[in-house]
């Protein structure tokens, strides 16, 4: 009866461990996909968002033209031409297209556009470093356990148990090019 208990707590001792190690093995595989879908989402993000700008950016640039060539128009030409340029003007700024400041300057909003871009690349960033911290504690965490014992003699006995996942980490080379890296507007 003794020997009975004994298996049946043994047994128990094993499932509870292999569970564990089963469980801990699958956040490091979710933590690891989850960096996947950072680096997806900031490549689409930033694609997007750099385009976006780049539009506006041409947009602004076109519509401060405009203005400057109506207004030396306006300025410099016989009445009916200055007429002509003031209307034009006069539509530009009814438009909605830009406001005008007291000083007669258009407020261009190309200034919280970019505001917004630096807001949306710092956030990304914080996610995929976030992603990466986590991924690097649940690999630390899962390979402390399956080091540990009892857990050890449950990985020697199920070795399917154990996976070959490297901590998050640069290359040499990879830092390098990243630390050279920029976001251009070109």
């Amino acid at each position: 009866m003794t020997g009975l208990i004994i298996t049946i707590a043994l047994l128990g001792l094993i499932f509870y461990y292999y569970n564990r190690i089963i469980s801990m093995r699958e956040a490091v595989i979710s933590s690891e996909t989850e960096i996947s879908v950072q680096l997806d989402r900031r490549g689409k993000v930033f694609d997007s968002l750099l385009a976006t700008v780049k539009k506006y950016l041409s947009h602004e640039s076109e519509v401060f033209t405009k203005i400057t060539e109506l207004r030396t128009q306006a300025q410099s030409a016989n009445t009916k031409e200055a007429k002509a340029a003031e209307d034009e003007l006069s539509k530009i700024v009814s438009s909605g297209a830009i406001n005008v400041a007291v000083e007669n300057y258009p407020e261009l909003k190309s200034d919280t556009i970019m505001a917004n871009l630096q807001e949306e690349i710092v956030s990304t960033e914080n996610k995929l470093s976030f992603a990466k911290r986590g991924y690097n504690r649940t690999l630390e965490q899962y390979r402390a356990f399956i080091a540990s014992i009892p857990a050890v003699f449950i990985v020697k006995i199920f070795p399917s148990l154990v996976i070959d996942k490297e901590y998050w980490r640069l290359d040499e080379g990879t830092i390098k090019a990243e630390e050279a890296r920029r976001i251009n507007f070109d």
